[in-house]
């Protein structure tokens, strides 16, 4: 099952580069309701303590399940999105299905 290792340190390019090379979609990052910089740091972006963690997931993880787990442990939202980043991903889609949308 393919790991998205997301640390503290992590950079918002890193963790595209991760989603798009596992599950050919993509995720969208966001500081407040604009994208985030590539350059900048989860530890920059979160709202919580002590971001940090790995998550595990497979081709079937949904979509609103990786929203949500960004959103409870860094405070931070995310959207995925299609292979070329033109459409959004509905919550129920697996992160397949949303990389062939």
């Amino acid at each position: 099952m393919p790991t998205i290792k997301v640390i503290k340190t992590s950079s918002v390019k890193s963790i595209k580069s991760q989603f798009n090379k596992e599950f050919s979609c993509n995720i969208r990052i966001y500081k407040g309701n604009r994208f985030a910089d590539e350059k900048m740091k989860i530890s920059e972006l979160s709202k919580t303590d002590n971001p940090g963690g790995s998550l595990e997931l497979g081709a079937r993880s949904r979509v609103e399940n990786v929203e949500k787990y960004f959103k409870e442990t860094f405070g931070i939202k995310v959207q995925i999105s299609n292979a070329d980043d033109t459409k959004l991903a509905e919550n129920k889609m697996t992160l397949t299905q949303a990389g062939k949308l």
